[in-house]
């Protein structure tokens, strides 16, 4: 190993020294595939790991603040807007045609677009599409229809205002953010884990967000708490804004309806994972 990657002399060289500061090297290889070039693991670990970790951090795991959405979700909703003609499409040729823009295949597109759907926002469905109450998961793609609501074709699109970027191969355009006119974060919330950080956003009421908008621009006081759909009871007392160190309790509603039978009614949860 220490022949074919590492020179010896090398690192004796470069060992720190009473003194001189320890922080990582800016070492950059100058041809990674030329094998007589010789590397060092400090450099290679801070340079390398740090792009694997910013690409996950950005394209994949956490979603921008501007629009609200992951690149997933971003390149979804973009593909609908271009197939849309007013009618359902199917959910597989959805899929089919979002991988022009999202290279990581088709059952992450397909999953991110039956989580969009279930929010009931942005997408209009037809068929089964699964239920978050229950934990029952969507009918295959082929058998599901979706288009866009007509909220979202009024409040996520505007080409003269959307800044495009290539996609992964250069062969078409996709928007680098959506010029949404709606806290699409707030609403629909998020949770994703990347390298180093993750990212987690309760869902927010819809008319809760728009009261507060229009109190944000009247320069008004307001308070803004976390909501489920699936209904249930929170406490906020110690919700703090929602900022780091902020904590809510959330209760489900639960009857007896005999002695053999719990009817939960409300369960306050983004959406369950049953098996």
């Amino acid at each position: 190993m220490s022949e074919e990657i590492i020179e010896k002399d090398n690192i004796d060289d470069n060992l720190p020294t009473e003194g001189v500061s320890e922080e990582h090297s800016d070492y950059k290889p100058t041809d990674v595939k030329d094998d007589s070039v010789k590397h060092q693991l400090t450099g290679m670990y801070q340079n390398w790991f740090l792009d694997y970790a910013s690409y996950v951090i950005l394209e994949r795991a956490v979603p921008h603040i501007n629009d609200g959405f992951k690149p997933v979700q971003r390149r979804i909703l973009h593909s609908m807007k271009r197939l849309d003609d007013g009618r359902y499409n199917k959910v597989a040729n959805i899929v089919g045609h979002t991988m022009q823009f999202h290279p990581h295949g088709d059952a992450s597109i397909g999953d991110a677009l039956v989580q969009l759907g279930q929010k009931e926002l942005l997408v209009d469905c037809q068929g089964n599409w699964g239920n978050i109450l229950t934990g029952d998961s969507a009918a295959a793609p082929r058998y599901i229809e979706a288009r866009l609501s007509k909220f979202a074709l009024d409040v996520v699109f505007n080409s003269k205002t959307t800044d495009w970027k290539l996609s992964y191969d250069g062969r078409n355009k996709e928007p680098i953010t959506l010029p949404v006119k709606f806290p699409l974060l707030l609403a629909q919330g998020v949770e994703g884990i990347a390298v180093g950080l993750s990212s987690k956003i309760l869902p927010h009421n819809f008319n809760d967000l728009c009261d507060a908008a229009v109190a944000y621009l009247h320069d008004e006081p307001f308070q803004l708490y976390p909501d489920f759909l699936t209904g249930g009871s929170i406490d906020v007392s110690k919700y703090n804004d929602g900022e780091r160190g902020g904590v809510v309790k959330v209760r489900a509603k639960i009857n007896k309806l005999d002695n053999k039978t719990l009817v939960i009614s409300k369960f306050p949860m983004e959406r369950l994972h049953l098996r």
